[in-house]
C-alpha cells in the first residue's frame, strides 16, 4: 500500500471509531485516540498550514 492509501484507511478507521463510540460500542479512550488523530490530520492540511504561515509572517513584521 502507498502512504496516501494508508492515511486514507486510518482516516476511515478514525471516523468509524467516532461513530462506534457515539453508538456506545467503544470506550472513551478509543474516541480520544480517534479525536487526537483527526486533529493532527486537520493541522496537517494545506489550508491550516497556509493560515499558520500567514499568521507567522504578520507576527514578524
Amino acid at each position: 500500500m502507498q502512504e496516501h492509501q494508508i492515511t486514507h484507511f486510518i482516516d476511515a478507521l478514525s471516523i468509524g471509531t467516532v461513530l462506534a463510540t457515539l453508538a456506545g460500542w467503544f470506550p472513551a479512550m478509543a474516541a480520544l485516540a480517534s479525536l487526537v488523530w483527526t486533529c493532527i490530520r486537520i493541522f496537517e492540511t494545506r489550508t491550516v498550514q497556509k493560515w499558520l504561515s500567514t499568521r507567522q509572517r504578520h507576527r514578524h513584521r
